[in-house]
């Protein structure tokens, strides 16, 4: 008998990156699997259970629908609901007041006894946070989610045999389903800080303003503006795409993303941006 998850259930059975067998309905808003507990590998780098055997009703902070569920109207914000404990009930909480005030014994005379001087504890000093300090780690594409793995495809088809593809090549059409997550960076002063040309809203959302026209180091603390700045410089010096998982980056504080550096050649050929793909979650 199969079992049917709906497109915003949040179970991994709808999730883009979930390996199990699956099979969509007619009308793309249910997901059939062949039992409830259908397993499968979650194939999303920046999630708990990477590379793990999950069950098809499992699901976790990253999870993303399916591009068809997605379209119509598969979205992440349906939270699971988890049923309240039940209380006692009133008769029986009256029942059980009335038998410890006939059940409590006599009052006793007490003497009052002066009580000892006890010595206070000399205060401890309070444990010194260490800093937390946003930090990335190369990634492999074939690790990276779906989602990143087919802007990358498509980055190198319409490279075809160049070393780079034109900015204005990138074509907006074909990227609907990434331009919420996709930021045009430009580099200045050499390299030193870059600036941001266009961003997505889904980013801007986590960032909670609109960075452009603004350098990264105006808008990002200074150990985030470093590291994105030193990876978009790498970028752009190698020529070639780079694939990183991010951790501790105070726009998703305690969350790890992943992110797609896609360098872009200017009208001489030479490398002049970087479009840089956030993988965040929940957008």
């Amino acid at each position: 008998m199969t079992h049917a998850f709906a497109k915003d259930s949040r179970a991994c059975a709808a999730c883009v990156s979930w390996g199990g067998d699956r099979a969509l309905s007619d009308d793309h808003t249910l997901v059939h699997v062949d039992r409830y507990s259908a397993e499968g590998e979650c194939r999303t780098a920046s999630s708990q259970d990477y590379r793990k055997v999950t069950r098809s009703y499992h699901t976790c902070g990253t999870w993303a629908a399916l591009p068809m569920l997605k379209k119509h109207g598969g979205r992440p914000e349906r939270q699971p609901v988890f049923a309240t404990p039940m209380q006692p009930a009133a008769a029986s909480t009256a029942a059980s007041t009335a038998a410890a005030v006939l059940a409590k014994p006599e009052p006793v005379p007490v003497v009052a006894v002066a009580p000892a001087p006890v010595p206070k504890p000399e205060p401890k000093p309070e444990p010194v946070p260490e800093p937390v300090v946003c930090r990335s780690e190369p990634l492999d594409i074939d690790q990276t989610p779906q989602a990143a793995r087919v802007l990358h495809v498509y980055w190198r088809r319409v490279k075809q045999q160049r070393a780079l593809p034109m900015a204005r090549e990138m074509d907006t059409a074909q990227l609907r389903e990434w331009v919420s997550r996709l930021c045009l960076m430009e580099p200045v002063d050499g390299g030193a800080d870059f600036l941001y040309r266009a961003c997505g809203r889904a980013v801007q959302r986590k960032m909670g303003r609109r960075p452009v026209p603004l350098r990264v180091s105006a808008c990002h603390p200074a150990d985030a503006a470093e590291r994105f700045n030193a990876d978009l410089r790498a970028c752009l010096e190698s020529g070639q795409p780079r694939s990183l998982l991010v951790r501790d980056d105070p726009m998703l504080p305690g969350v790890r993303f992943v992110e797609l550096l896609l360098p872009l050649a200017g009208e001489d050929g030479r490398p002049a941006c970087v479009l840089a793909y956030r993988h965040v979650p929940g957008a």
